[in-house]
């Protein structure tokens, strides 16, 4: 369950971000998200599928972390 709540909350920011669409996700699937991938996400095993997790400032939104860690670079498009 976690690791599908982890891909919902990625490609919910995959198309919010490219759609241009107003943000209004629930904060609460991220952070599950990203503490589920953080733990289970190695440089070793992110294959072909992540890129390298990319630097975002700790305050950054949980959604651009999650994204982030993930490898996809946040900011605007």
């Amino acid at each position: 369950m976690d690791w599908q709540t982890a891909e919902i909350a990625v490609h919910t920011w995959d198309v919010v971000r490219a759609t241009g669409q107003p943000a209004r996700l629930l904060p609460e699937v991220a952070e599950r998200g990203l503490a589920f991938m953080s733990a289970m996400l190695t440089p070793e095993n992110r294959g072909e599928v992540f890129g390298p997790a990319v630097q975002v400032p700790d305050d950054a939104p949980v959604y651009d972390r999650l994204a982030a860690f993930a490898g996809r670079p946040p900011g605007p498009r």
